[in-house]
């Protein structure tokens, strides 16, 4: 009774120790020192059933080993060999006490000298009882085996059967601290694997969205781009000049525009077929985009053969000379089409001003321009005519 009682007390020990302890071998170690202790056996070992089809020992405590428990290194290497659970052709190995305890998935229990002969790898053992680590859902994963059973006055003797129930339940102990340690290393990969995954998802999300962002920059710069010309369109345009003329307003500088119309395009058109005409367009475009060099320059497609201009920071009188530069860069252009060479020339207004009292929005700029265009082909196209709000003095050339 007083056995069964402080074999019940060892095994809450080791319960309550199976939630606690973090290190396997320790854990494993002390289940091993309990059940030795238990059944006063003079060796014991935990064998480990292992990948390539044998019984590893991973903890051994011996008597002739100074009582120590290791992990099968060194010493215990020769003390507590691998052994096989299968022969060479295939068959299971059932002579051996620890394989015939997994094969099987019971206890083996072998008592006298002339029944331990061939079952049991270490020398000189009197008895063994062989228990098997074995949960309800898997094949056994080892075996717990304790070696000659020793009475109080250190004398040989068989294993009490009672015994058996206690050493089982330690069987199990390591059974479940081996199961939830196999559960902790799958949780560890799970997550490496898991994390990797996100990482890698969140690179290539990553990579997604900068292609989709410069994909979305090149469609937006595509939808300011006009088709014909290359230069900026209208709604560009449109969408620059409010924001322009606001920050002129904020910081009282000056703004101009220039309006530009091809003179007589219609005839261009008409005679020398469209496609001429769009080449026209492109050239003329281009000689006025490359005389317009600063950051805060715009130039635009208006609409048919009218361009714009935004040049911040330009006053009326050195706007009007950049005005003449342009009409006479174009006028001295030539394109050719289908071997005849094509000239025209255009004719420019251009509107200056501070923003004031007298010029409150950006749409009178572009009003007062146009006047001053509907001035310049009046005078005979190929001309620049131009208006300085401000002082409405009006200008030609």
């Amino acid at each position: 009774m007083e056995l069964d009682i402080n074999a019940y007390r060892r095994l809450i020990a080791i319960g309550s120790a199976l939630s606690e302890e973090k290190d396997i071998h320790d854990l494993l170690a002390q289940i091993l020192r309990e059940a030795k202790l238990m059944a006063g056996a003079a060796a014991g070992c935990l064998y480990l059933r292992t990948e390539l089809g044998t019984l590893e020992a991973v903890v051994a405590a011996s008597e002739t080993l100074h009582d120590t428990l290791n992990s099968f290194k060194g010493d215990n290497e020769e003390a507590f060999p691998e052994l096989f659970l299968h022969h060479r052709d295939g068959s299971p190995n059932l002579e051996n006490a620890a394989s015939r305890s997994v094969h099987q998935a019971k206890t083996i229990y072998v008592d006298g000298m002339s029944s331990l002969e061939g079952t049991i790898p270490v020398a000189g053992a009197r008895s063994a009882l062989t228990v098997p680590l074995t949960s309800q859902s898997e094949r056994p994963m080892g075996v717990l085996q304790l070696l000659s059973a020793k009475n109080s006055d250190a004398q040989d003797v068989g294993f009490p059967q009672e015994l058996v129930p206690f050493i089982e339940s330690l069987a199990s102990l390591a059974t479940m601290a081996l199961q939830n340690r196999r559960l902790l290393d799958q949780q560890v990969v799970l997550k490496t694997q898991l994390e990797t995954q996100v990482d890698e998802r969140t690179e290539e999300l990553r990579l997604t969205l900068e292609k989709l962002s410069e994909a979305n920059v090149i469609l937006k710069d595509l939808n300011t781009i006009d088709a014909v010309t290359r230069i900026k369109n209208r709604r560009y345009f449109d969408d620059i000049a409010v924001q322009e003329w606001r920050r002129a307003v904020r910081q009282q500088y000056p703004m101009t525009l220039m309006l530009l119309d091809i003179d007589n395009f219609k005839w261009v058109n008409d005679n020398l077929g469209h496609l001429a005409g769009d080449a026209c367009l492109h050239s003329v475009a281009e000689s006025i985009d490359e005389l317009f060099n600063r950051p805060s320059d715009v130039v635009a497609r208006y609409g048919g053969d009218e361009f714009i201009v935004i040049m911040p920071y330009i006053r009326h009188d050195n706007a009007m000379i950049y005005a003449e530069r342009v009409r006479d860069a174009v006028s001295k252009r030539e394109l050719v089409v289908d071997g005849q060479i094509v000239k025209v020339t255009i004719s420019i207004g251009v509107a200056s001003g501070m923003p004031d009292a007298s010029i409150t929005d950006i749409r009178q700029l572009i009003a007062r321009s146009d006047e001053a265009l509907y001035e310049a082909k009046a005078d005979g196209r190929n001309r620049v005519a131009g208006i300085d709000i401000n002082t409405s003095l009006k200008l030609g050339s």
